[in-house]
């Protein structure tokens, strides 16, 4: 896992490059919201089966809430529906504001991942896991933050069925403003108007 700031930047830039394409094919399973709050940024990633993550981005640090829901620690395991054993107990304690947030749906959770703004490492509860390789389901989730600029291209490409130009992909993934000729480059059957709203929308710079 990258420092904080390292993964708020990567989700921005995974969700600036996929609006322009999410804009004329569809959803979008990447989502940045960089004004969630009063100095706060919020990140999702969604894999289209119905798992999610939502990365909350605080002067506190980070807090990543998420679902996967063939874990076998779903809530949904039971009838009434309830929280695997102990799993939110070693979230500390600044970090309740989100855990109190109704966007995260606190109650489909099935891991929690967090690093303090003073931190050196990303932390996880020490619970007792089920046994099987599954486990908590968070492992397609964050790998999914953790992707290359190629593998992302090429993810692109197999997702919304087009070309992605490559070197667009890497400068982006080096934090590198946007310019309207590379916003055309990766989609030239949009207006460049629309592609700078959406772009800008996730608070990505744009030349």
């Amino acid at each position: 896992m990258p420092t904080i700031e390292g993964l708020r930047q990567r989700l921005q830039q995974m969700a600036a490059l996929e609006s322009v394409f999410a804009n004329e094919y569809g959803e979008s399973d990447y989502a940045f919201h960089p004004k969630w709050g009063r100095s706060e940024q919020m990140g999702a990633v969604k894999n289209g089966s119905g798992d999610e993550l939502f990365a909350h981005f605080t002067p506190v640090g980070c807090c990543i809430i998420g679902f996967a829901h063939e874990s076998s620690m779903s809530p949904y395991r039971t009838d009434p529906p309830e929280l695997w054993p102990e799993l939110l107990s070693s979230v500390p304690a600044e970090f309740q504001a989100s855990l109190n947030e109704p966007a995260f749906d606190i109650a489909s959770t099935t891991f929690v991942v967090w690093r303090l703004a003073s931190g050196e490492t990303w932390r996880t509860d020490n619970i007792e896991y089920p046994d099987d390789l599954y486990g908590d389901g968070s492992n397609d989730l964050l790998s999914r933050m953790l992707m290359s600029a190629v593998d992302f291209a090429d993810w692109l490409e197999e997702n919304y069925e087009v070309d992605v130009v490559g070197d667009v992909v890497a400068n982006v993934f080096e934090n590198q403003p946007l310019s309207d000729t590379q916003l055309a480059a990766l989609n030239s059957k949009a207006s460049l108007a629309n592609l700078r709203k959406v772009v800008a929308e996730t608070g990505y710079p744009l030349a």
